[in-house]
């Protein structure tokens, strides 16, 4: 006695059939399920990627524009809800003996180092960090760069602010001294900080970037953000790929070939 075909569940049934040539799109209720949920998911990060680039195109055209507008002393910008990037002009001079170098920094692919010093400035009571700028490694077995003196009586550059502790550097950090000269692997704002505090020298919240300058050795160019746009996009192509392959591979895999002997009925 021959038994019965075992009935499929509800969800096991294809929830619609369309002819697509030799084939027939059958799809059924849990991959169907796991589709609507997840194409959304997708394309909303691909969105929020755009909205992103957007912002930071906003966030970079607000700083430029601080930072190229005419400096104004230190201490009126330091009197302003957001002095972070605007230009500022201070009066002082260098504290000696404090020379502090991040290795690993690449300008157009160029390895090398960015050397800070510390400035005290006339009105301030703290010290603050200075950016001197980039000096290109000249090869494999330098150690530290050759540092011009830092002699000065003004400085023109921009204020930088701490975007947020690096906590792999922070946790990592190695000093190396060579000559009075410190060496950190990489850059990060509270462990220059806390060197400093080490040295005697309680540090202002911020750095002051120096202007470029022709006649200067050191290469002084900044990303205003971490983050470029561009990045940001790419993410978003990233995420609007994934969603188009999903929908590939659902239609493909909900394409079944019509065998000769399946019967029509119901």
């Amino acid at each position: 006695m021959n038994e019965s075909p075992v009935k499929p569940r509800f969800w096991q049934k294809p929830l619609v059939k369309v002819k697509v040539g030799k084939r027939t799109f059958q799809p059924r209720l849990i991959p169907t399920l796991g589709f609507i949920l997840l194409l959304p998911v997708l394309l909303r990060l691909g969105v929020w990627q755009l909205d992103r680039a957007e912002e930071k195109r906003n966030l970079i055209n607000e700083l430029e524009t601080k930072s190229q507008a005419e400096p104004v002393p230190l201490s009126e910008a330091l009197e302003t809800d957001e002095p972070d990037m605007m230009a500022v002009l201070t009066e002082g001079q260098p504290v000696s003996g404090v020379t502090l170098v991040t290795d690993n920094q690449t300008r157009n692919g160029r390895l090398g180092y960015e050397v800070y010093g510390l400035w005290q400035a006339n009105e301030l009571q703290q010290p603050v960090l200075v950016s001197r700028g980039w000096l290109p490694r000249k090869d494999f077995y330098q150690k530290v760069p050759e540092i011009p003196p830092f002699k000065a009586k003004q400085l023109a550059g921009t204020l930088y602010y701490s975007k947020g502790a690096n906590a792999v550097v922070a946790n990592n950090a190695v000093w190396q001294e060579f000559d009075g000269v410190w060496l950190l692997g990489q850059f990060d704002f509270q462990t220059l900080a806390e060197k400093v505090k080490q040295m005697g020298y309680h540090s202002a919240p911020f750095i002051i970037r120096l202007k470029p300058d022709v006649d200067s050795e050191f290469v002084r160019q900044w990303e205003v953000v971490a983050s470029p746009p561009e990045k940001h996009i790419a993410y978003a192509i990233q995420w609007f790929a994934m969603a188009l392959a999903l929908v590939v591979l659902f239609i493909i895999l909900n394409l079944k070939r019509v065998k000769h002997n399946e019967s029509t009925s119901s």
